[in-house]
Order: C-alpha cells, then structure tokens, then sequence
C-alpha cells in the first residue's frame, strides 16, 4: 500500500492525465520516459479526470505560476541586479546571465511544485479524489516525475548563460531568430493537433 496523500496522489494523476493525451496523439515529451508499467498505471490515475477538468486544471495552473514568476522577478531578480549591479554599463555578462539562469532555476524549481499543488488542491474534485486509489510504486513514480521535471529545468536554465554569451560575444540580433522560432513552434503544434485529431478520428471509427 503506497504511503502518498491524496492531494499527491490528485497531482500524480493531473500529470498522469496530460502525459497520457501527448501519447494518445503519436506525440513525445523529450526527458519524460515511463515504462510499459508505469504508462499502465499512469492511464488508470487519469481515468477519472474528464477534459474539462483537465483544462481547468492548466488555466488554473498557468494563472498561478505567471503570478509566482511575476512576484520572483520583482522581489527576488530585480532587487538582487539592482544590489549587485550598481552601474548597468559595467556589469559583466558572464555574471549578469549567471544571476539570470539562477533566478531562474529557484522560480521554476519553487513556483511550478507550489502552482501544481495550489491547482490540484482547488481543482480535483471529491468524486475524482474518491475515484483515485493508491498503489504501490505510486510514491516511486511520483519521484522520478519530479527529478524529470527538475533535469529539464536544471538543462534548460544551464544553457542559457552560455546561450546569452554566445550573442553578446557575436552580437547577434535575435529578433529575426525569435520570429522564426515562433512560426516554426506554431507549425509544429498545429502538425501535431492535426496529426492527433486524425488519431483520435481513425481510432473512433
């Protein structure tokens, strides 16, 4: 019998939930492998959460985190840059992208647990809590989601100092590059929509 709560155990299957529907639609999230088991167990948690729970549960979500981001940029960022860095002009990059990647780092290490449990918590349901039984290997599972989440973090935020330094050293004008990322993001999602609609479509028929 697994030990979790079952407000853990509502936030497992939150993520269960989103993690099974990229799969339903052909799709991989890269650094977020399960195995055969834990994709068995992780539908089972999903279960009892409908769509538009789910939904809910993301703009909740996504509210709450921009809010926590908000507070982490005006209370911790801009107050640490203003005392360490005085004068703008003689600041360094190397230590303006490292304090950046920092930031970074604490906000979503301590912003993205904190919105996901604020999100759970005010949107699973009594009925989704009842339908949602605990196993063992759910504290298991639990654990490798969150070191998952924090090696993609922890990537994420150590290639942007040299990223950062990478265009300042080459003065590189991002604004055309972000564009086309952008477009590229836009295509590709709207690909991969259309590629799990049709899916969805040829499994119903």
């Amino acid at each position: 019998m697994s030990g979790m709560t079952s407000g853990a155990l509502a936030r497992l299957a939150f993520w269960a939930r989103g993690m099974t529907a990229i799969q339903d639609g052909r799709m991989e999230w890269p650094g977020f492998s399960y195995t055969d088991a834990e994709w068995a167990r992780m539908r089972v948690l999903a279960a009892p959460i409908g769509a538009g729970r789910y939904q809910l549960f993301t703009m909740v979500n996504a509210a709450i985190f921009i809010a926590i981001a908000a507070l982490g940029i005006f209370c911790v960022f801009l107050p640490l840059a203003t005392l360490l860095f005085p004068v703008p002009a003689e600041t360094s990059a190397l230590k303006f992208s490292a304090l950046l990647a920092a930031c970074a780092f604490l906000i979503i290490g301590l912003g993205l647990p904190i919105s996901l449990r604020l999100s759970s918590a005010l949107v699973a349901s009594r009925e989704m809590r009842a339908g949602l039984v605990a196993e063992t290997g759910d504290e298991a599972l639990a654990a490798k989601v969150s070191w998952q989440i924090n090696r993609i973090m922890l990537i994420m935020c150590g290639l942007l100092v040299p990223g950062i330094l990478l265009f300042i050293a080459y003065d590189i004008d991002a604004g055309p590059i972000i564009t086309a990322l952008k477009w590229v993001a836009i295509v590709l999602m709207g690909v991969s929509v259309a590629v799990g609609a049709l899916q969805q479509r040829k499994r119903s028929q």
